[in-house]
């Protein structure tokens, strides 16, 4: 759809161009304005369009077709109706982010904010310049949208979170044993309900040889079904997801601890029980065979400052993403473009206590009048602000029904 937008934009601009049309240039600007002298080939005569400012009178004329006025409060008007939703959620999570910073006694400055920008570039590979010309082309996103609603918060989750996070020597020592360490090599099979790996299982442990004609046929993952559930690369100890690495390695490479004999110990061919990766997926590996690891040294000092570096990282962009999460869980909005109401988390608490009060008396005494609940209550003092007497929200022309606040946690 938005290929399909910015290809009419492209059509149009093409088209006025063609009609004689020009875009005035930065230096005409500052030299007054004037018209570009005729070449060649182009109408004369045609009227000069003077660059003006935003009019700031909701009422004033930002268009005028043929006498016709569009006002600056019938494009606002449009431009919430399209894209209001998107806009607020980012405004609302600028807002958050600046009330913790504000609250922690922080600050973001311009140099910070223009360092992450280069940072962002060195990590597409190009310069800044290219950078972003290429998401205002590609992205229709503008060097101060850029700056103010991404490498902000970038900046500011940053400096939120960097606090919390620690590298232990237990972390080091696990990222040597996942880059140095045996890794297992396996086939999978992989579906989408705990029954259905159930029932995988109870066909692999009658028939353990036929495990890759069964990944083929029945796992939902396209690019290992076609190679017999056999994973492009090995599964490293302590790799994410961390709970289904550990599950792998504890059945297919450790065994039972408390299990002395070693005719017992994992071999290859054997597979594993069903493991959960989310709500929505299951997997059943079996053990095709080991990569013997490589050794390392722990004393290498300059090794184990990257490998504490790289950690750091990863641990700081997990605790941005929960950092992101506590603020919304926390903070109480009020939506009047959806008519929700999200409250903060004393409030739930408050509420949650208080809409159990109510039930229970409810429930004891069903004829008698009670006040509402908390919920009952804010979604009412909600209403009322938006000036609806019916109890209803309103919602400008074409926005759709009021969807869940969504969870913008990861930096854009």
């Amino acid at each position: 759809m938005g290929d399909r937008i910015r290809g009419g934009r492209l059509i149009a601009l093409a088209a006025l161009i063609h009609m004689g049309f020009g875009l005035g240039t930065a230096t005409e600007a500052q030299q007054g304005n004037k018209a570009p002298e005729a070449k060649a080939g182009q109408p004369q005569n045609l009227p000069t369009l003077v660059p003006r400012a935003v009019p700031a009178n909701p009422s004033d004329p930002i268009a005028v077709v043929n006498g016709e006025i569009i006002s600056r409060q019938r494009l606002a008007d449009e431009c919430v109706s399209r894209h209001g939703l998107e806009v607020l959620d980012t405004l609302i999570m600028r807002s958050l982010l600046d009330q913790a910073i504000k609250n922690r006694q922080l600050t973001v400055t311009a140099a910070e904010i223009d360092a992450e920008i280069d940072r962002d570039a060195a990590r597409a590979g190009i310069n800044r310049e290219n950078f972003l010309r290429a998401l205002a082309r590609e992205r229709n996103v503008s060097p101060r949208q850029y700056a103010e609603y991404i490498a902000f918060p970038g900046v500011a989750l940053r400096k939120l979170a960097e606090p919390r996070v620690q590298v232990t020597e237990e972390d080091i020592e696990k990222a040597f044993e996942a880059f140095y360490g045996d890794k297992l090599v396996v086939r999978m099979i992989l579906v989408d309900t705990l029954s259905k790996a159930k029932d995988v299982w109870n066909r692999v442990r009658e028939n353990p040889g036929g495990f890759a004609k069964m990944a083929q046929e029945l796992s939902m993952d396209q690019d290992s079904r076609v190679l017999g559930g056999l994973l492009a690369q090995p599964i490293a100890r302590f790799a994410d997801p961390l709970h289904v690495s550990e599950a792998a390695f504890a059945q297919l490479v450790d065994g039972d601890p408390n299990d002395k004999d070693p005719s017992h110990k994992p071999k290859d061919g054997d597979f594993t029980g069903p493991i959960q990766v989310n709500e929505t997926a299951w997997v059943i590996f079996q053990r095709e065979r080991i990569e013997e690891g490589q050794e390392y040294n722990l004393d290498d000092e300059n090794l184990v400052a990257q490998v504490k570096t790289s950690i750091f990282e990863a641990k700081l962009q997990a605790e941005m993403k929960t950092v992101m999460e506590e603020l919304f869980v926390q903070a109480a909005v009020e939506n009047h473009l959806t008519g929700q109401v999200k409250l903060s988390g004393v409030q739930q608490a408050e509420v949650a206590v208080k809409d159990e009060e109510v039930s229970r008396a409810r429930m004891s005494k069903p004829d008698l009048e009670l006040p509402p609940s908390g919920a009952e209550e804010k979604l009412r003092a909600l209403q009322q602000s938006s000036g609806d007497s019916e109890g209803n929200v309103e919602r400008p022309v074409g926005a759709p029904e009021a969807p869940a606040l969504p969870n913008p946690a990861e930096p854009k």
